[in-house]
């Protein structure tokens, strides 16, 4: 375990030199040591990192394709509405439903995504709706990667 707390804090320490947030999935992660099959996981989670292989050196993968930016924004969003259900003072069981606007190609990573976020979000409905509206128990906007979102939720 001890091992795998220096692993951890030093592909953290990489990721803050390349200036990455945590909440941005990278691809992969190059560790110079064995690590014990069972906290192999640990890492993946704790690094967010797809894969963990053997190699010569501590080396994270800072490349950023297209699916990880877009996973990344999605975890943005699931967070944001989980942020807007604790300005509403709802509970995490609390039932809620989404309406969201803004960018139309946020609008299509959140298509994409649908069910991801929906779950993640334990979200009932998902709806994208251009006006604002009364009656929400919270409403943000958001900039991610320079696009403005709007989230609105309500407890059902």
């Amino acid at each position: 375990m001890e091992k795998v707390r220096g692993v951890v804090a030093s592909a953290l320490a990489e990721r803050a030199k390349a200036g990455i947030k945590v909440r941005q999935p990278l691809q992969k992660l190059e560790l110079s040591q064995k690590v014990a099959d069972n906290l192999l996981g640990l890492i993946k989670e704790e690094v967010n990192v797809k894969q963990v292989v053997i190699g010569r050196s501590l080396k994270l993968d800072t490349e950023i394709t297209p699916e990880l930016k877009e996973e990344g924004l999605v975890r943005e969003i699931v967070r944001n509405v989980q942020e807007a259900r604790k300005k509403a003072r709802l509970k995490p069981k609390d039932e809620i439903s989404v309406t969201y606007s803004g960018n139309a190609a946020l609008g299509k990573v959140i298509v994409r995504n649908r069910n991801f976020i929906l779950k993640e979000g334990k979200i009932k409905s998902l709806v994208l709706e251009e006006k604002k509206g009364k009656g929400f128990d919270a409403e943000i906007e958001i900039n991610l990667a320079g696009q403005n979102l709007r989230l609105a939720i309500k407890k059902l």
